[in-house]
């Protein structure tokens, strides 16, 4: 009996301290300043930075400075070579829903030093609920699909109920990406 309610409360704290330490991390990230970088050469960081990210570039303007992707889905728990799950939180999150995530990032040169700013917004599936009509017919609920095959099609009537909504920013990817520029460009340098 002490056992389990030592196991009990352990668990407790641990869930408990680890829900207050990661309301630190929801602030979003302050802009990282990169001295003596020039503009061009944060981009072509961030684009690198991006693409092996797997994250496919939607808008890349040099003149004004700006990059945003196309939206990406979630890695689920097996796409290990995946990195876009910067936290456990997120990869809980892409493993529950259907979500993706856009990167915009603004790049702003003050003197000889390139400030970067990212956002990364993430948007959630929803499909309006069906109520079932048995169990025969579970398999096209959703989809055009029988008992005898299953099929991805969504029904079209179901496809104009689906939308994607605004499931907040994810802040710890938006700290992992200027890393990996700033890691990126201190490397270009080192050589």
């Amino acid at each position: 009996m002490k056992k389990v309610l030592f196991v009990t409360i352990f668990t407790l704290i641990c869930v408990l301290g680890l829900g207050c330490a990661s309301q630190g991390l929801s602030l979003p990230p302050d802009p990282a300043c990169l001295p003596n970088t020039p503009v061009d050469q944060a981009m072509e960081s961030a684009r690198t930075v991006l693409v092996k990210m797997q994250f496919e570039l939607e808008k890349d303007d040099p003149e004004a400075c700006y990059m945003r992707t196309r939206p990406l889905s979630g890695a689920q728990f097996f796409e290990f070579w995946r990195k876009d799950n910067a936290s456990a939180a997120s990869g809980a999150q892409a493993n529950l829903y259907s979500i993706r995530r856009i990167v915009e990032l603004e790049f702003s040169p003050e003197n000889t030093t390139a400030c970067i700013q990212c956002r990364v917004q993430v948007l959630r599936l929803s499909i309006s609920e069906q109520p079932l009509e048995g169990t025969t017919r579970m398999g096209g609920i959703y989809t055009e699909s029988s008992s005898r095959a299953q099929s991805l099609e969504v029904d079209s009537r179901r496809a104009a109920e689906m939308e994607w909504l605004d499931a907040g920013p994810d802040h710890a990817l938006e700290r992992k990406i200027l890393k990996l520029v700033q890691q990126d460009i201190q490397k270009g340098k080192g050589q």
